[in-house]
């Protein structure tokens, strides 16, 4: 009896098939995300965002020659019109996306123009917080990681525009809060991207947790670095080096541990290097040097602690190479 003939054998040509439908899919979505399409979405996003820039600065050139009327009518009628192509079109399509992100954008300049036509006085966070809450479930209606990616950018807008407005005068004693609570929400919302909704919604993007990541270590590093080169180091609290020692480590943790991600944990301890750099510089600054000698001596020492600085960055990259 041929071998093929009995159900082992069948069972084996039906494998056979299964890695073969597997291995085409696997290819087809290798070229799906390949060069020519990567390229051919930047150069649809970059056109999408030259057109909105377009609108932006017809109606910056031409607003004193505009009516009320028309000041108010045409970003409405730009934002109707992206909302019908966006229903009209596939929503995971390339197309429908931007469209999508296209409608978000008119959101915000519609309540834009209608703020500075009938002077309502409101403040810029209120207007980016409704915006955002506008935003947040198209987003979710989208599926689109790009239309999360501009929401997230608007709610960050509004949370440092109301940070700036009332913790700081609230915190005067504490100098960094917001840039310092900025981060730490950043890292939380990140957390959440990944432990919570990845398992409800499917996997994510990588560049969007990058994204993230850069997002809540750019503040906290600019927060420690400021609350440790000042003339009076951590006179006015810790909380921007708590901020970075905790969204820091806890990337380091999540992605070197839960789940491994070679780039995100880059970006953590670049932050560490560039606080622990500018902290060192500024620390042989803080020695009297006086004369020409001296100061030679200090740079030659700044040099040294920055190559040591890099170098140590260097040896850990290299120490952590993963797969991932």
């Amino acid at each position: 009896m041929n071998a093929d003939s009995g159900p082992e054998g069948w069972r084996g040509l039906i494998g056979r098939a299964l890695a073969g439908a597997r291995a085409t899919d696997s290819r087809a979505a290798a070229e799906e995300h390949g060069p020519a399409n990567w390229a051919f979405a930047l150069f649809v996003f970059f056109g999408a965002a030259q057109l909105i820039a377009a609108v932006i600065m017809f109606f910056a050139y031409n607003w004193r020659d505009l009516s009320d009327t028309a000041k108010i009518a045409l970003p409405q009628l730009a934002m109707a019109a992206s909302f019908l192509l966006w229903a009209a079109l596939p929503r995971r399509s390339l197309l429908g996306n931007l469209a999508g992100v296209a409608a978000t954008v008119m959101i915000g300049l519609s309540m834009a123009v209608v703020g500075q036509v009938y002077q309502l006085g409101a403040d810029p966070w209120r207007l980016f917080a409704v915006w955002a809450a506008f935003a947040l479930p198209l987003s979710l209606i989208a599926r689109s990681d790009a239309h999360l990616a501009v929401w997230f950018g608007i709610a960050s807008t509004a949370y440092t525009l109301w940070a700036e407005e009332y913790l700081g005068p609230r915190f005067l004693a504490i100098s960094m809060i917001g840039p310092a609570s900025y981060a730490v929400l950043a890292f939380a919302v990140q957390v959440v991207r990944d432990f919570v909704a990845t398992p409800v919604a499917g996997p994510q993007p990588n560049w969007q947790r990058w994204l993230f990541t850069a997002s809540a270590l750019t503040p906290a590093t600019i927060a420690a670095l400021n609350e440790a080169v000042g003339s009076r180091p951590f006179e006015n609290g810790l909380a921007g080096t708590l901020s970075l020692a905790l969204v820091g480590a806890g990337t380091l943790f999540l992605y070197g541990v839960a789940r491994r991600d070679r780039p995100a944990r880059a970006l953590a301890l670049f932050a560490f290097a560039v606080f622990v750099g500018g902290a060192g510089v500024r620390t042989i600054w803080r020695m009297r040097l006086d004369g020409a000698g001296e100061i030679a001596v200090g740079f030659l020492l700044s040099a040294l602690w920055v190559v040591a600085v890099t170098a140590a960055l260097a040896f850990l990259l290299r120490g952590r190479r993963s797969p991932s």
